[in-house]
Formats: C-alpha cells, sequence, structure tokens
C-alpha cells in the first residue's frame, strides 16, 4: 500500500531541498499511521479462545519511509494489509481446492499440513453441494479448520486515518523543519 504526497517550493522563500521537504512529509505520515495502527492492535477484536495475533502492531512495524525529487512515500510491508483497504476476493493456491481458516485455539498458528503428527489425524467433512466444509479431529470430532472455496474480504478505509489527517500530518512535519 502506498501513500504518497507531494509538495510544491516557492522559490522566493529558502527552503530546504525538495527531498527534505517530501522525507518529512512521509515521516510526518507515519507517525501518524504508525500510532493509528498499534490503536488498532489494541482494540482488534479476536474469535474466542483464540490468542491475539498482533496482525496490526507487526504492520506498523513493517513500515518505511522513502523519498526522491518531491515525493515522499510511506510503505507498509505486511502481507494482506492491502488486502484490508482494498477488499478483495482471497482463492486458494498450489492446487488447493479450499482455504483452511482455523477455528480452534491448538491449531491458530498452523496450516493443516503442519498438524502435529502426534495427534490424531484429522478428518474430512464436506458436505455433499456445499461449499464449506470442516478438518475435526477424528477421535473427538472437535472442528479445527473451516473448509471455504474462497472469502471474501470487505473493504476497510478506516485501516488508515483519513486523508485529511494525513495531509494534515506531512504538513505539520514539513512546518517543523521550516
Amino acid at each position: 500500500m502506498r501513500i504518497t504526497v507531494a509538495i510544491k517550493p516557492n522559490a522566493e522563500l529558502p527552503l530546504p531541498d525538495d527531498r527534505t521537504l517530501a522525507e518529512a512529509g512521509a515521516r510526518g505520515m507515519m507517525n501518524l499511521i504508525y500510532s493509528h495502527l498499534l490503536r488498532r492492535n489494541a482494540s482488534a477484536r479476536r474469535r474466542a479462545g483464540m490468542p491475539k495475533s498482533d496482525y496490526w502492531a507487526d504492520a506498523a512495524d513493517s513500515m518505511k519511509v522513502e523519498a526522491a525529487g518531491k515525493v515522499g512515500v510511506v510503505t507498509i510491508d505486511k502481507e494482506g494489509a492491502a488486502l484490508h483497504y482494498y477488499g478483495g476476493i482471497v482463492y486458494p493456491t498450489g492446487g488447493r481446492k479450499s482455504l483452511a481458516i482455523p477455528v480452534h485455539p491448538a491449531v491458530w498458528d498452523q496450516r493443516p499440513a503442519e498438524f502435529d503428527p502426534s495427534r490424531e489425524k484429522l478428518s474430512l467433512v464436506w458436505p455433499k453441494g456445499s461449499s464449506t466444509g470442516t478438518l475435526r479431529e477424528k477421535k473427538t470430532g472437535e472442528p479445527y479448520y473451516m473448509l471455504v472455496a474462497h472469502a471474501t474480504i470487505p473493504a476497510d478505509r478506516t485501516v488508515l486515518p483519513d486523508d485529511a489527517a494525513l495531509h494534515a500530518a506531512a504538513e505539520d512535519a514539513m512546518g517543523a523543519i521550516l
């Protein structure tokens, strides 16, 4: 996900070079986005019994700032962040027929292929004509994964602060070096 801010320096005023101003603006936006993502992480809902993933804190820590000419760029380099912001559909890859969504705390960070072999094998329950199924532990019948053909992620513009707040943060940061 890229956010850019461009500035047009006034030739009559002794200003720092364009790159310095663009980098300052981008750093101002990055600081705002960082605190926004940490607040989002703290208030993130999770399914009952599942451990906290700290996904948005990881997204905040993945940010980078670049500046070239009059453009400053903040990049969030966390897999899935852009998907949450723009929305989209996730399909299985690698020849798989479904996505496996963990529904049991014991496997929240494992793919079915990584399932602990010391446990009983998993059994597949996929009702005929249904687009969803489950992987259950054979011995107890307890569901460990929900299987779906695809997942639709709705666009969520609250992943980032609004444009006015981003512009204000960039202007404040650029103003601080003048």
